[in-house]
């Protein structure tokens, strides 16, 4: 990626290219938002932060598919895997509303009592973008 930005709170940072524009996310009604990107193609990404009593991935992993599956998604895959040596779980759905239909796509961390939860809502195919996003993640102590 060329051009980064840097996006960051007193908890995480991240680096996003200028193809992405940082829209003003009002907190009051998200405290847990970091920061909302909105894509060139009207594509959305949330970065999302909040404490968790969760032990592991695998029990995140279960409460994940139950939300999608109860908001009728169709889960095109949902694994745990490593992003830059940090497990992660990764997920893919198919969302369709009367307005729009779109793809979901999330990376989600749990480190040192935290979640941290990369969304992606996709209209085009842009899973490369938001990835290399993604590999920029960084925990600051």
């Amino acid at each position: 990626m060329t051009n980064l930005n840097t996006c960051s709170n007193e908890k995480l940072q991240f680096k996003y290219s200028d193809k992405w524009v940082l829209e003003a996310i009002p907190l009051e009604n998200n405290p847990d938002c970091i920061a909302t990107l909105s894509y060139e193609d009207g594509s959305l990404l949330n970065v999302i932060a909040f404490p968790s009593e969760l032990e592991s991935l695998d029990v995140f992993k279960a409460v994940v598919e139950a939300s999608l599956q109860d908001d009728d998604a169709q889960i095109v895959s949902s694994e745990i895997a490593n992003v830059n040596k940090r497990p992660s779980i990764q997920t893919h759905s198919k969302i369709a509303t009367p307005d729009i239909d779109f793809e979901m796509f999330s990376v989600i961390f749990l480190e040192d009592g935290f979640l941290y939860i990369f969304e992606l809502r996709a209209v085009s195919d842009i899973v490369h973008e938001f990835m290399e996003i993604v590999k920029t993640f960084e925990i600051l102590e």
